[in-house]
């Protein structure tokens, strides 16, 4: 294995994002107290990609291999949408240019215990090429290499490694790529999300960030409901720490059953109609009850569901906007009631939380309701259905706790 002291790689692969992001923040913040100084470079899959297709590698290259007036240390992330061509030039690269003063992290979808543990291959034949896709010059130097070592005579330690001789594809480029990184000290890690008792312990350790005790019961009814997904219930445990929070109900410090159920059961009563009246009147539990409802109905599907909401809030919160700068609260009743009429505002409870909602929502208030309704509309436009429910949600919280939604964000990306 190649020493290059001082430096660290490691590749995180998970199917589940919020496995991910613990992992990845517990090692840059460890990285982050080593080199405190250090650069901190991330780079996404499509920042990697060049015309035509192949990737386009030569930004992260010259961070690696250029250290530059004030120094050479640099943390790194790279997220990678597959174990793909892009990741096979990309191990390769890292191995070429690995040194003193680099810290790499790297995430990736889960890939085979066999596959991470492909055996470690030579890497000294690859330092300070780009590419070593066939017909490059990186390739040419791998067949020059091979043919080299090919004549009588011992070989030494390092050359008792597996050694590329010809141009691999599938399975076997992939696991060529990771010895080479290996060669280089890459440390890959697989995390496999809980299930059963383990989900149930995570369940109730994830509670204790959050300053809650959960009980038995009300741990297997969290475990049941959100179907394993970790992201799910870690969010929920925030909306429900901000709840109690907004209400001072310290008997929730606790979690037994009818508090997770006045949050988690599925309520088929509303028709997402209610949800802007429910937010302008400040109730947070029936607006995150009304969203759960609307979106687990059984006439319309999840996108469809959330496309409807997205609208509602919108053409809603377009009327408190244009209400107020008509001083629609000063107005004379007939005044209101005409404004409302040709907003399609009928119902004499909606018009009345609309109409509250102009007098005693403030600016930032409505603009923190703008920024989640944006970013739910964002998140649907690009068929992320979890993203605009998870907005939502927000924006059911917004009204009640100004400043305080932003903690709710997924932030896969931002260090």
């Amino acid at each position: 294995m190649t020493n290059n002291a001082n430096s660290e790689i490691y590749v995180i692969c998970s199917d589940d994002p919020l496995l991910k992001l613990d992992r990845s923040r517990e090692l840059l913040a460890r990285w982050r107290q080593f080199v405190p100084d250090a650069e901190f470079l991330l780079y996404t899959y499509s920042e990697l990609q060049g015309t035509g297709g192949s990737p386009n590698l030569k930004g992260i290259e010259n961070e690696m291999s250029d250290p530059g007036l004030f120094g050479g240390e640099r943390i790194i992330k790279v997220i990678l949408k597959d174990m793909d061509t892009t990741a096979i030039e990309l191990f390769k690269l890292i191995a070429a240019n690995m040194r003193p003063g680099l810290f790499i992290l790297i995430e990736l979808p889960r890939i085979t215990a066999k596959l991470a543990k492909s055996k470690e291959v030579d890497s000294q034949g690859l330092h300070r090429f780009l590419t070593f896709r066939e017909g490059s010059a990186g390739a040419e130097a791998l067949a020059q290499q091979s043919g080299a070592k090919g004549g009588k005579g011992g070989r030494s330690s390092a050359a008792k490694k597996k050694t590329a001789t010809r141009s691999r594809k599938g399975e076997a480029a992939k696991s060529e790529a990771i010895g080479y990184l290996r060669d280089v000290g890459a440390q890959f890690e697989i995390l496999y999300p809980p299930e059963g008792a383990q989900l149930k312990s995570w369940i109730s350790q994830r509670a204790g960030m959050y300053g809650f005790r959960v009980n038995n019961d009300a741990l297997d009814f969290i475990a049941r409901s959100c179907d394993n997904n970790l992201l799910t219930i870690d969010h929920s445990l925030q909306v429900l720490q901000m709840m109690a929070e907004a209400d001072n109900m310290q008997q929730m410090k606790v979690l037994d059953l009818k508090s997770v159920e006045d949050y988690f059961t599925q309520d088929a009563r509303y028709n997402g109609f209610e949800l802007p009246e429910a937010i302008f009147n400040g109730d947070s539990l029936k607006a995150l009850t009304i969203i759960a409802s609307f979106c687990s109905g059984h006439d319309t599907n999840l996108s469809t569901a959330l496309g409807l909401l997205i609208n509602r809030m919108d053409s809603s919160i377009s009327t408190v906007y244009e209400g107020k700068q008509q001083n629609l609260q000063l107005a004379p009743f007939n005044t209101q009631t005409a404004f409302f009429m040709s907003h399609n505002l009928k119902v004499p409870s909606s018009q009345k939380s609309h109409l509250k909602a102009m007098q005693v929502l403030t600016d930032g208030q409505l603009e923190e309701l703008t920024s989640c309704l944006s970013e739910a509309s964002c998140s649907y436009s690009t068929f992320d259905l979890d993203g605009a429910y998870r907005a939502l949600q927000r924006m059911a919280l917004a009204a009640t706790q100004p400043g305080q939604t932003r903690f709710l964000s997924a932030d896969l990306l931002v260090f």
